[in-house]
């Protein structure tokens, strides 16, 4: 159970057990100092110190806590920490701490408190989809939507090197245009395991203008690229991340069936209506 419970607060914050500067305040809720201290050190230990201290984080970090506290304010409005079926699930976890002996270790009261309003949260998300069922032809409208959206388009089963430096991304463009395959000089240069694996090409595909929408500096590397041809100069990523890009395959997009797109669209508008919900909340509050 603790690794469950730190792998949560990866995700949402630790309770502060110490008092610290108050960082800011949520409907009269203070998020101090020591919360946003916690869960950075947990974030750097978890991720082998891959993950750095910085503004950044802890802003996001703070935000995070935000909305934490906020669905925790709006379920206990709500009433839902007296509900049974979040008692019972409350019963349940405490018993099978106490019967792998969690409860005797060191921490596991802070560990429990965060355990029980993150359950509040959960809680809270749930009776929102509960309350904002979705429709069959809500689905089907979605589906309408997303074929006229693909209609005429393309998706490539795209290749990439991945490297830590230009100068490495272009010995492997040097390899390339000297007529090796592009799997051979994947397999040697690129820092991604699952890459040297499969030579830099995965099975699937992904749509043009998926990468239209979320990646522009691929999408304006490759949208000119025929089936067979690469980036001749380095597409630098995130951070010193360069990479070299191949177009495997290219073709006309392909859309499950309506039938198979139906679980996956009806999460996508589950997922709507919690962020809907969590809008609402800031908007009603008072953040200081």
């Amino acid at each position: 159970m603790k690794k469950q419970l730190i792998a949560t607060a990866i995700l949402l914050g630790l309770t502060g057990i110490a008092a610290a500067q108050t960082v800011v305040t949520v409907n009269g809720t203070k998020i101090d100092s020591k919360e946003v201290d916690n869960q950075v050190a947990v974030l750097v230990q978890e991720s082998q110190n891959q993950i750095q201290d910085s503004p950044e984080l802890r802003k996001s970090i703070t935000n995070r806590l935000i909305t934490r506290t906020l669905l925790i304010q709006a379920a206990k409005k709500q009433n839902l920490d007296k509900d049974s079926e979040y008692l019972n699930a409350l019963s349940k976890a405490e018993a099978e701490a106490k019967r792998l002996g969690d409860d005797k270790k060191p921490g596991f009261k802070e560990e429990w408190a965060f355990f029980k309003d993150n359950l509040l949260t959960q809680a809270y998300l749930a009776n929102v989809v509960k309350n904002n069922p979705v429709k069959p032809e809500d689905v089907r409208n979605a589906y309408n939507d997303m074929v006229k959206y693909y209609s005429g388009t393309q998706e490539v089963q795209l290749g990439e090197i991945l490297t830590r430096d230009a100068n490495t991304a272009n010995k492997a463009i040097a390899q390339l245009k000297a007529k090796k395959s592009f799997a051979t000089v994947a397999k040697e240069y690129t820092i991604d395991p699952a890459g040297r694996e499969n030579g830099g090409i995965p099975k699937g595909y992904v749509a043009i203008k998926d990468l239209q929408e979320s990646a522009p500096p691929v999408f304006n590397a490759i949208k000119d690229l025929k089936k067979g041809q690469y980036t001749t100069t380095p597409v630098q990523g995130n951070g010193n991340i360069y990479a070299v890009f191949y177009i495997n395959d290219k073709r006309n997009v392909k859309l499950p069936t309506q039938k198979e797109m139906e679980p996956i669209l009806s999460r996508r508008m589950q997922s709507a209506s919690m962020a809907r919900a969590i809008d609402q909340l800031y908007k009603s509050a008072s953040i200081k």
